[in-house]
């Protein structure tokens, strides 16, 4: 954005985006290229140039040129210097005019209205007038209006119409879903009341502290409305059941006592869906952080609202009388618990398999698609696309000394630079330093023989009021700017494009500075990272809300339950974009924190109620049956309702808010299976979840087996085996780093601590033996020394060609049980080291470069980088720095699949523990990310002792 600016200010290009009016001429035998046509145009742009707002005006019969013709010099409008009868020959070979103000066929001619910086009733005002005037002005042409400020404009009215069918549509959903619910008149009209004062509050709110709304904000009704509701059907429901449950209670004691039990879980319920928006605040854009902020603040608004009114009005109203398959208890759950555990194993087998789908999400989002098909606004862009020359800009600077592009040689070369440029598929114009030296030459050659003649046609352009010069040459002549137009390309497709167009112009200026800078180099790129940092928000969102959660339970292992659930949509999420091939943009992806919030709402009311059942109940077992029982059909009732109020997205104007409705659907249908399938099922499964059992130190070590995967076999980073393919000095580097890590057997004593981000840390001790006979034979046996209730904890791993075993053997029970099927990507002991991080084949398929070599504190490293993407389930590439002294790696970078920087491994302390191998003495990791740490130290390491592989055998495992 900096270059960007830099490049506005140098070439002086207008910080505005300007309108564009388009004028086509219907009539097949008529064209632009008449003189009473030009003369209605040439009007047409004086009389826009004087309008309030208007800065200047553009068009094919006010463009500017200097001509040197036999006849002598001329300065001015470009057609009044040359006769009638070569206007469409002249101007349609002219990349200045053509396609910009003039299409190729001659039928479509532009007027390009740069304006003054306005507010959004100014422009709209301005977006009238402009259309009435080139209308009156061109009756024998299609007019219509386009550019940046057209599309605000347009939306901006769009949006009205959209907020009040939002709010009409959300009503009625709402009120029918409550009309199905309930059988008198009071909740329909309670909850209309609530509704109405909630909205009235939010909006005004809103509109005191002056936040305008866009096409996000204008969800903000509807997601007042569904809060509200939600909450509203919770309440009467609960005060339904209480009334059956306690009939000696008058009506004002059940409501003080609904009130009582409900104020709790609802305030929670309200507060996890907050947090969900609260999180879009961490993002840099505006835009994106003033919807979290206003979204959250009208969550707020409405259970105030709520709570406030809801209470009073069921004192005064007659009680609701809930319809009897709404009350009555959630008999479908009796059938989820006859299969508990293969609900259970489906759902998390499914969302799995989408999670590991999504890793192929499309990134090829167009920018205007999102636009209202057949409205004006819309047809007006594509006219533009495809006939004037492309809507996204890209600009190249290419920097040389003072006076460098004087030189005819070099004006000759960017010249035919132009002609490769406008030859790639998707540019749709492009102009630059050469056409307007052309411009000049009309009759003569298309560029000067010398620098002289060079200099006379900059001289030339000066002497016009408004030179187009200085917008692709600066004052020295030491940097042009090349001026590219592209097509509304998906966004990878332009990213290539963009890239392209670099490598072209680097490769034809070598010796030059050449930097792309304009919307075509940033937006898309700035709409991916936003995108990856709205998905990545979810976990800001996951990990606020299970701190609140803590809170709320006062447990940690509940509130960890809790989030179980709640994977399910984002792995949905996931799976369905990657399989429609949905392109990702900021509106899309900014679901995955909304959601969360959302679908956290039944998992509150849930556990809350289990909770309020065990502390009622004598029984040591989870009562998930009973709560599923009595909690289940106001939870899926509420669910419905949110369904039924976000359907009304999917009558949207816009793509955008069709997309965002859709799934946002799909959502709140997996938190539903989350919540109500998922979690019954899983507590039922595994009441050891949220119970205390003997075997708890067997779950601790299931994910200590991880560790398994050799430590030492060796911490060498990943290229270390390279392939034949490899440059020959990478491959000396890997040759050498194994001559000192690699062994056949060692054994040695860790100590790992795990940092948390708040500063907290926990500690591990286990003695190691490993064994490596052969290339693809190794042997792994890890016994736990601290803590003491692990003491004696053993675990073996084993790798056989491709077959890799693990057993773990619990001195309680004195047992031996093998392990099947962990995960790739969990945290060894709860550490920032992951199974993968060890994993015995990892290091095959790996594509390792050796970058360049550095010096720091007058030490050299070798830093290569292995492109990990293909055989990695996290990291894309690892950069590995290697000291040359020694051939010992001593610090490792890893990337995540978005390529961010993810973890950082130092090591350090390295002692020689033979004449020829050494061993690291610790091992930091730091995750950037979550601020996590761990630190490793190695210490009695012994090696080659001639351990037999008997050592390696379940057997032998609880022998020791």
């Amino acid at each position: 954005m900096k270059r960007d600016e830099h490049t506005r200010q140098l070439f002086q290009l207008s910080d505005s985006q300007p309108f564009i009016i388009t004028a086509k001429i219907p009539s097949e035998s008529e064209t632009w290229f008449q003189k009473e046509k030009i003369q209605s145009l040439e009007r047409l742009t004086d009389l826009l140039a004087h309008f309030p707002g208007v800065k200047n005006t553009l068009s094919l019969a006010t463009v500017q040129g200097a001509i040197n013709s036999d006849h002598g010099l001329s300065v001015g409008p470009l057609l009044q210097s040359l006769p009638a009868e070569k206007w469409q020959s002249e101007t349609l070979n002219n990349p200045l005019i053509s396609p910009t103000l003039i299409s190729k066929d001659g039928k479509t001619a532009s007027v390009i209205v740069n304006i003054k910086p306005l507010n959004t009733q100014e422009l709209l005002h301005l977006r009238q007038n402009l259309a009435v005037t080139a209308s009156a002005s061109v009756p024998f042409s299609h007019v219509e209006i386009g550019g940046t400020p057209a599309v605000q404009t347009d939306v901006g009215v769009l949006l009205q119409t959209e907020i009040r069918n939002f709010v009409v549509l959300g009503f009625i959903a709402c009120f029918l879903v409550l009309g199905l619910i309930f059988a008198n008149w009071s909740p329909l009209i309670i909850s209309f009341i609530v509704i109405l004062c909630a909205n009235i509050m939010v909006l005004a709110v809103m509109a005191l502290a002056g936040y305008p709304f866009s096409i996000l904000s204008s969800t903000i009704p509807i997601l007042t409305t569904v809060d509200v509701v939600s909450l509203c059907i919770h309440t009467l429901l609960r005060f339904t059941e209480e009334r059956k449950n306690q009939p000696h209670l008058s009506h004002h004691q059940l409501v003080n006592y609904t009130f009582r039990t409900l104020l709790g879980p609802n305030f929670f319920a309200s507060t996890t869906t907050m947090i969900g928006f609260l999180a879009l605040l961490t993002v840099k854009v505006p835009l994106i952080r003033d919807y979290g902020l206003t979204a959250a603040m009208a969550i707020v608004i409405g259970w105030i609202a709520t709570t406030a009114l809801l209470f009073p009005l069921l004192h005064f109203l007659p009680g609701p009388r809930a319809r009897e398959w709404a009350w009555s208890k959630a008999r479908w759950a009796l059938y989820l618990f006859r299969r508990s555990g293969v609900w259970a194993f489906l759902i998390i087998l499914v969302c799995s398999g989408l999670a590991l789908k999504g890793q192929s999400l499309s990134w090829s989002a167009r920018l205007f698609d999102d636009l209202p098909t057949n409205h004006q606004v819309r047809l007006s862009t594509e006219t533009i696309d495809k006939e004037l020359g492309g809507m996204i800009p890209v600009d190249i600077e290419i920097k040389g000394a003072a006076d460098v592009w004087n030189d005819p040689k070099l004006l000759a070369k960017l010249d035919q630079l132009l002609s490769d440029i406008r030859a790639l598929n998707g540019v749709g114009s492009v102009v630059g330093l050469p056409d307007l030296v052309a411009a000049a030459n009309l009759h003569h050659s298309r560029l000067p023989a010398s620098r002289s003649s060079t200099a006379e046609i900059f001289f030339l352009y000066s002497l016009s009021s408004n030179s187009p010069l200085k917008n692709f040459l600066n004052t020295d002549s030491s940097n042009t700017r090349v001026s590219v137009r592209t097509r509304d390309l998906p966004a990878n497709e332009l990213h290539s494009l963009v890239a392209n167009i670099k490598s072209i112009t680097q490769s034809s200026f070598p010796k030059m500075t050449v930097e792309v800078t304009g919307m075509g180099s940033t937006i898309h790129h700035l709409n991916n990272e936003l995108s990856h940092e709205l998905i990545f928000g979810f976990w800001q969102s996951m990990a606020a809300i299970c701190l609140v959660l803590i809170i709320v339970f006062r447990s940690l292992r509940w509130a960890l339950v809790a989030c179980i659930p709640n994977l399910v949509p984002p792995a949905a999420l996931l799976g369905f974009l990657a399989i429609s091939q949905t392109p990702i943009k900021p509106s899309v992806a900014i679901i995955f924190s909304i959601a969360l919030g959302l679908a956290f709402n039944n998992t509150v009311y849930l556990l809350e109620r289990l909770r309020m059942i065990q502390k009622s109940s004598k029984s040591k077992n989870l009562e998930i049956e009973k709560t599923l029982w009595r909690e289940g059909n106001p939870c899926l009732i509420s669910s419905l309702t949110l369904l039924a109020g976000f359907s009304v997205f999917m009558a949207s104007y816009f793509a955008m808010n069709r997309i965002f409705g859709f799934y946002m659907l799909l959502s709140m249908l997996a938190g539903l299976v989350g919540d109500l399938i998922l979690l019954p099922t899983l507590l039922k499964s595994c009441p050891w979840l949220l119970t205390s059992v003997p075997w708890k130190k067997e779950k601790v070590m299931a994910i200590a087996s991880s560790f398994v995967l050799v430590l030492m076999i060796s911490f060498a980073p990943r290229f270390v085996q390279a392939e034949a393919t490899t440059a020959p000095s990478v491959q000396k580097i890997g040759e050498e780093m194994s001559s000192r890590l690699r062994s056949h057997d060692e054994e040695f004593v860790v100590n790992m601590k795990i940092i948390e981000a708040d500063g907290s840390s926990k500690d591990r001790q286990m003695r190691i033996w490993r064994l490596s006979p052969e290339k693809k034979e190794h042997y792994l046996l890890v016994r736990m020394q601290k803590p003491q209730d692990l003491k004696g904890t053993a675990l073996l791993a084993t790798l056989k060609g491709e077959q890799e075993d693990k057993w773990i053997y619990l001195p309680s029970t004195k047992q031996t049980r093998r392990l099947t099927g962990e995960s790739g990507q969990g945290g060894i002991l709860g550490s920032e080291l992951s199974v993968e991080d060890f994993d015995f084949n990892h290091e095959q398929g790996t594509q390792n470069a050796l970058k360049k070599e550095i010096e720091v504190k007058g030490k050299k490293y070798y830093l290569i980088e292995s492109d990990v993407n293909s055989t990695s389930a996290n990291y894309s590439k690892i950069v590995s720095y290697v000291a040359a002294s020694d051939y010992l790696p001593v610090k490792a970078e890893c990337f995540d699949k978005q390529g961010k920087l993810l973890k950082v491994l130092d090591i350090t302390g390295y002692k020689k523990v033979s004449p020829t191998k050494w061993r690291a003495g610790k091992i930091k990791i730091r995750n950037v990310q979550n601020k996590r740490g761990t630190e490793i130290t190695i210490s009695q390491v012994k090696i080659d002792q001639n351990i037999k592989s008997s050592r390696f055998t379940p057997k032998a495992l609880a022998e020791d």
